[in-house]
């Protein structure tokens, strides 16, 4: 039985709710992906561009990226076995220096690169394997990072690195960036990389912007798991004790849902009620009640981003 609620529950995690900013990245990505196509079928000159995907952790950036990516069955990717290779997806390694990102792309294009070599060297002979592979777009997962962690000079490299590979006269290269909003102080340092950015706001979930949405998402995954819900579950309170859980970011609210299912469906439970979420918040946090959100009475003084000690008042 255990297994089943599990395997159900994976099942659930593999949903992907469309949203807003997903409909606009993925519009993006279409419109310029069919132009450099067409490019190439008509052989003229073509200038690649960005788009930039930015969220705070939690809000679903990555995912959103993947389905905007994996919907397309026409489109060669790195798992297909294949000397081509359309797109290549990267998370900016850790520590972020041009050289590990450099290296790593060249790694993900199936070159192990000696590390001993200057950057340049090394993102000339990515610049020369995203040619070979005829690659048209590179994903960069947490490019934020590549620029923060420079600094007033190195900023510059990084934007300079990341441009020469868009105007490589040879054979140029679209971005896919995506991270938290510290990417756009990269993007609004350089007008010239700013002209040719599209980007795209994972904006912060509300009750007002999205209680209804929210809503409709807990008794969409309650009804796919045959869990009726106790009327409370429905009233504004709940609602908003939820998307506060979630420190209001929308991948994390519905993480908090299928906690929420899970506690229920695992403990036996025969309808969704409130003290599922609270106990799925507690497991997850080994918070007191004082500072668990579906318990505490002043719940929005509580900060859910914060780690407490479990002997700490306030």
């Amino acid at each position: 039985m255990t297994n089943d609620i599990h395997l159900h529950m994976a099942k659930l995690r593999a949903k992907f709710i469309r949203h807003r900013a997903y409909h606009e990245l993925s519009e993006q990505f279409d419109i310029q992906l069919n132009r450099r196509r067409a490019a190439l079928e008509a052989g003229t000159a073509f200038k690649a561009e960005a788009i930039a995907l930015t969220g705070a952790s939690g809000s679903g950036k990555t995912t959103a990226v993947d389905h905007a990516i994996n919907k397309r069955d026409d489109l060669i990717l790195p798992s297909h076995g294949q000397d081509v290779c359309e797109i290549v997806p990267l998370l900016v390694p850790t520590p972020a220096t041009l050289k590990t990102v450099g290296a790593t792309l060249s790694e993900a294009l199936g070159y192990e690169l000696v590390r001993d070599k200057s950057a340049a060297l090394i993102w000339q002979h990515a610049r020369k394997l995203l040619m070979a592979r005829r690659t048209l777009f590179v994903h960069f997962d947490e490019a934020q990072d590549i620029y923060l962690s420079r600094g007033d000079r190195g900023r510059n490299e990084v934007v300079n690195t990341l441009k020469s590979i868009m105007n490589n006269k040879d054979w140029p290269v679209g971005l896919i960036l995506s991270g938290t909003p510290d990417l756009l102080h990269m993007i609004n340092a350089d007008r010239q990389l700013q002209r040719r950015v599209r980007a795209v706001q994972l904006s912060a979930v509300s009750f007002v912007s999205h209680g209804l949405d929210v809503c409709d998402f807990l008794h969409g995954y309650a009804k796919e798991s045959a869990l009726p819900v106790v009327p409370s579950l429905q009233e504004d309170d709940f609602l908003k004790r939820l998307i506060h859980s979630a420190a209001n970011e929308f991948g994390l609210i519905v993480d908090m849902i299928l906690c929420g299912i899970e506690e229920c469906l695992v403990t036996g439970g025969r309808e969704l009620a409130t003290n599922h979420f609270a106990e799925a918040f507690r497991k997850k946090t080994a918070c007191l009640p004082a500072f668990n959100p579906f318990i505490a009475q002043d719940f929005l003084r509580i900060d859910v981003t914060r780690v407490r000690d479990l002997g700490e008042s306030e």
